[in-house]
């Protein structure tokens, strides 16, 4: 997790140098999570996708929020073309549903941003594929292996052992693998048990329910882009989404994501300092939930990237996700009654 956290500081200094703010894509904190803790995880196995799907979900985002106001008709456009974009890709990158829809929350026209998108996904891919090299570098700098000792020769494929990392080896992130690109959170493509006509009206009901509470709260933040990823998982991947069923924890993660990444931006300011604590305070509320959320960390970035976040951050966001959670529930419930027809004529 350290890995990820000198990451997104060092992109934060970038965009602070450059006066590009965008290079600091929230949902870099899930990308870099997964990529780096699960390095045999379908993300970390496809970087050209990781670099490339959400620039090209960027750019529809930017185009539809130049082009139509906010409302029903541009983010059923938006979430609907990203999906599309995904799915023609057959990518893992589900975050990239995020790129697409954060223009439309946050009113971004500029052209810029799916360039800046590009640099920050670009340069995370980068890593992947030296991975590797960085490894046996690290390994060679803590000196001569004993004889039979061949902890040293790392394949490609291992996990690089940064300092303080507590990952083992072998473990996984809930991440799908290219062996078995079916299981795990990140592919657009479904399971026989999830078909488009399952989850696609629960999904329209969210979206709808949420425009709503748009309306009534004021602001576009309660429908914030990393819920949209959430939300995909949860309906359209409910087998392998490792949150799925957890309403407390994902709650406590998210609002105390989204009550952190504000209180360091109003503290420290966009700054690389805040952005490494958020990432390190979004990853020991995961750890002490024992839940695996990637999206959560688009909770706490998301305050970097907002102009002026609005002390209600926490609580819109927090409407959002239990509005989600309550669609989801009432979905299980209806598909576990409908199960129990068909078992029983």
């Amino acid at each position: 997790m350290l890995a990820t956290a000198a990451y997104l500081a060092l992109i934060t200094a970038l965009a602070n140098a450059s006066g590009i703010g965008y290079l600091l894509f929230p949902e870099l904190g899930a990308l870099g999570s997964v990529v780096f803790s699960d390095p045999r995880g379908s993300w970390a196995r496809s970087p050209l996708l990781l670099a490339l799907t959400p620039f090209l979900t960027a750019l529809p985002g930017v185009l539809i929020t130049r082009s139509l106001p906010y409302g029903p008709l541009a983010l059923a456009l938006d979430v609907a073309v990203c999906l599309l974009v995904i799915g023609a890709l057959r990518s893992p990158i589900v975050p990239a549903l995020s790129a697409g829809v954060l223009p439309l929350a946050l009113g971004i026209t500029s052209w810029q941003y799916p360039l800046a998108i590009l640099a920050g996904t670009g340069g995370l891919a980068l890593l992947v594929i030296l991975r590797p090299k960085l490894a046996m570098a690290w390994r060679q700098s803590l000196g001569p292996k004993p004889l039979g000792d061949h902890a040293g020769l790392m394949s490609p494929d291992a996990p690089i052992a940064f300092p303080g990392s507590t990952q083992a080896p072998g473990e996984r992130s809930g991440q799908p693998s290219l062996a078995a690109p079916a299981a795990g959170p990140g592919r657009v493509q479904t399971s026989a048990g999830t078909s488009l006509r399952t989850w696609l009206p629960p999904l329209v009901i969210f979206l709808a329910g949420g425009l709503g509470l748009v309306e009534v709260l004021g602001s576009h933040l309660v429908l914030y882009p990393p819920l949209m990823v959430i939300a995909y998982e949860m309906l359209a991947q409910p087998e392998h989404c490792p949150w799925h069923g957890r309403v407390g924890a994902v709650l406590t993660v998210t609002g105390g994501a989204a009550v952190a990444g504000l209180l360091l931006v109003q503290t420290l300011g966009v700054a690389p300092l805040a952005c490494l604590l958020a990432v390190l305070a979004t990853a020991l509320l995961l750890h002490l939930t024992r839940l695996k959320c990637p999206p959560a960390y688009g909770l706490a970035l998301l305050p970097f990237v907002i102009p002026t976040p609005p002390q209600a951050y926490p609580l819109l966001t927090l409407a959002g996700t239990a509005w989600l959670l309550l669609v989801v529930e009432l979905h299980r419930a209806r598909e576990r009654r409908r199960g129990g027809r068909e078992w029983n004529p």
